[in-house]
Parts: structure tokens; C-alpha cells; sequence
């Protein structure tokens, strides 16, 4: 098995752009991966029951995927990506882009270690109420989420987490944690670190 990182880019209407990843470990190759990846993440946005277009605006896009192959220190080796056009379907206006869903990935382990947050781009201003994500969308990611992840095992691929510093218990640097179940959070959350990417302007 390969450990990679599989990567979903995009851009907000404001032409500020986002990105979730998940590592996964796979027997498939790199490109092979990428495909699957690619596959899994536009049914997952586009699938009429649970399709994630319906929670995010029209200029709202996703614009590439990417698999990066790791080494055995989880640094990186090489990438494949591709380029695509893959809109939102929602008429309403995007919420602030540092806004996110999260998404929390579970294992079998008890442990605040032993699970990973991923956040999803902003969605439209009426999937949140109250600073709430309403109940029907947080049904709907979950059912997406969930789709991903059936359509990445079904090979005996899996999807994980590592600590990337020692704990306090005494693992490791690298203890990989499996990640068997997904849920979404109703409170949204924010991604600060989405400024400190973009390049600041002075006037």
C-alpha cells in the first residue's frame, strides 16, 4: 500500500480560492488514484440525492484535482493533477469565504488523536441559519461524504490521519489512525489560514 494525499481546489465567486484534502493509503497507482478521486468527488457534488451543487453558488467552482504520492515520512514525492470546471448550482450569495463546513472523520480509537476535521468551502448564505448549518445540509454532506468515502474503499483503499508531532503519551511522529466514519458538524467553522495564503496589497 502507497500513502497519498488527494486534493479538491477551487475558487469563491470573490476569485479567492479553496482546498480539503484526505490522505489515503492505496495498492492503486498515483494517476489510477486520481481518477478514482476525481470520480468520487463529482457524483459526490453533482448526485441528485445528495449532490453538493445544491449548497453552493453558481460561480462558487470546483477547478482541480490533485493525488500527491508520499514518502514513508509523509513528505512529498510526486503529483498528478487535472483541471476542471465543475460549478455550483445554488442562486444565492456565497457566505464570507473564511467560512467552512467540517466534516469530523472517526475511527475505532477513543481519542482526540484518534480523529480528523476537514473543512469544505463556504456554501450559500441560506444553508446557514442562526450560524447553523441547516439540518437538511448537514443530511446532505454527510450523504456525500459518505459516498466518497464508499467509492475510495471499495478497493481496500483507506483513508487516515497521522499525528505530526509526538503525543503526550508517547506515540510516534506518524502513528496512522484509520477513519471508518464521517459525520458533519451543524456549527460551521472558519479557515483563517485561507488569508495568510492569498498575497496582500498595499495602496
Amino acid at each position: 500500500m502507497t500513502n497519498y494525499r488527494c486534493t479538491v481546489k477551487g475558487v469563491f465567486p470573490n476569485g479567492r480560492t479553496w482546498s480539503t484534502s484526505r490522505h489515503i493509503s492505496s495498492t492503486q497507482s498515483e494517476t489510477a488514484l486520481l481518477t478514482t478521486w476525481q470520480n468520487a468527488w463529482t457524483a459526490a457534488w453533482t448526485d441528485g440525492a445528495h449532490g453538493l451543487e445544491t449548497m453552493y453558488p453558481i460561480a462558487t467552482k470546483i477547478t482541480e484535482f490533485l493525488c500527491t504520492t508520499l514518502n514513508p515520512d509523509m513528505t512529498d514525492r510526486s503529483t498528478s493533477q487535472v483541471g476542471v470546471n465543475i460549478p455550483g448550482t445554488n442562486a444565492g450569495a456565497s457566505l464570507p469565504s473564511q467560512i467552512s463546513v467540517v466534516v469530523s472523520w472517526r475511527s475505532a480509537r477513543v481519542g482526540r488523536h484518534y480523529r480528523g476535521h476537514q473543512s469544505l468551502a463556504a456554501p450559500a448564505e441560506d444553508q446557514v441559519v442562526n450560524d447553523l448549518l441547516t439540518g437538511p445540509g448537514t443530511i446532505r454532506v454527510t450523504a456525500a461524504m459518505n459516498a466518497i468515502k464508499t467509492a475510495i474503499q471499495s478497493d481496500g483503499s483507506t483513508i487516515f490521519g497521522f499525528n505530526r508531532l509526538p503525543l503526550a503519551n508517547g506515540t510516534p511522529v506518524g502513528d496512522i489512525v484509520t477513519y471508518t466514519n464521517v459525520l458533519t458538524r451543524d456549527k460551521i467553522g472558519t479557515q483563517d489560514p485561507r488569508y495568510t495564503k492569498e498575497a496582500a496589497t498595499y495602496t
